[in-house]
């Protein structure tokens, strides 16, 4: 089930990126993350109720220095750092380029996870992360054809292949996690973090684009919002339950999806090649997870 979790946390990126990319174009990316992570902390505080747990230990108030420093550490990782840096790149270059140097992820989180943990990496997990690698260049290939670089879109790859760094740790530091509290507070904690840390730069955002979104506009942006806090729900649901490696390599199946919704929604091919690199990445997934 823990796998299940992991998988549907990088489903709803795929949605968060495809929705972002387009909300880009219509509003300032400072905007759209504190409306996001806004939304996001609403969504999963009503959801509390229902979803936290009824031991005593399920207590935000319990949290100590060093469980509020790993949290804070991991919210603004994988919410504020990324998507700044991501949203950023991602208006100087293609998105399928972006496609292509997300595939580095997998990579990078094992390569952290080796570091900090001295987390072992045996030939038959590196084989199935150089399958998946495979699988995600052949998914993510086809679309450079006719792309043509320039210094701009050369910045932006750079920006994107930063947005990595934090984005990796984010997966690294979830593991020393050592709080008894719920998944859905966890997830709140998460987003009200992120919510409260880009207070500062909210001045410099130019708000009155928000009020001339259209109404499929607001739609995608409230499915954004949805998708942000269904990440972190989905992750804390997942991680406790699978090594570093493992919660790595399943970050291959986020390009999937994103190319999955292409497909359903924007009408986009799924080339041989493309279908391929995704039977290569759903393997590298299936035999990692077994063997861990």
């Amino acid at each position: 089930m823990s796998i299940f979790f992991l998988i549907m946390a990088q489903a709803v990126t795929g949605i968060n990126i495809t929705g972002s990319k387009y909300l880009v174009a219509h509003l300032p990316i400072i905007v759209l993350l504190e409306i996001r992570f806004v939304i996001g902390s609403i969504v999963l505080l009503s959801c509390i109720p229902f979803f936290g747990n009824k031991n005593k230990n399920d207590r935000i108030s319990k949290l100590n220095k060093k469980d509020w420093g790993i949290l804070i550490a991991q919210a603004l990782c994988a919410g504020m750092a990324f998507n700044l840096l991501m949203l950023s790149g991602i208006q100087f270059t293609s998105a399928s380029m972006a496609g292509l140097i997300t595939s580095t992820l997998p990579a990078i989180i094992i390569l952290l996870s080796f570091v900090f943990f001295k987390q072992r990496i045996t030939r038959f997990k590196l084989l199935c992360i150089i399958f998946a690698t495979i699988g995600l260049v052949a998914i993510n290939g086809p679309n450079l054809r006719g792309t043509n670089a320039s210094l701009i879109s050369l910045l932006g790859d750079a920006i994107i292949l930063l947005a990595m760094i934090p984005e990796a740790s984010y997966y690294v530091i979830s593991k020393f996690k050592s709080t008894h509290l719920s998944p859905v507070k966890s997830a709140f904690l998460m987003n009200i973090i992120n919510a409260i840390a880009m207070v500062p730069i909210l001045f410099f955002a130019n708000w009155h684009k928000l009020f001339t979104l259209s109404t499929t506009g607001y739609g995608v942006l409230l499915l954004v919002s949805l998708a942000s806090a269904l990440f972190y729900l989905f992750w804390f649901l997942g991680c406790n339950n699978v090594s570093t490696s493992t919660a790595g390599l399943l970050t291959a199946f986020m390009p999937i999806s994103t190319l999955l919704l292409s497909f359903l929604f924007l009408n986009e091919a799924i080339t041989l090649l493309q279908g391929i690199g995704t039977l290569l990445i759903l393997s590298s997934i299936v035999f990692g997870s077994r063997k861990s």
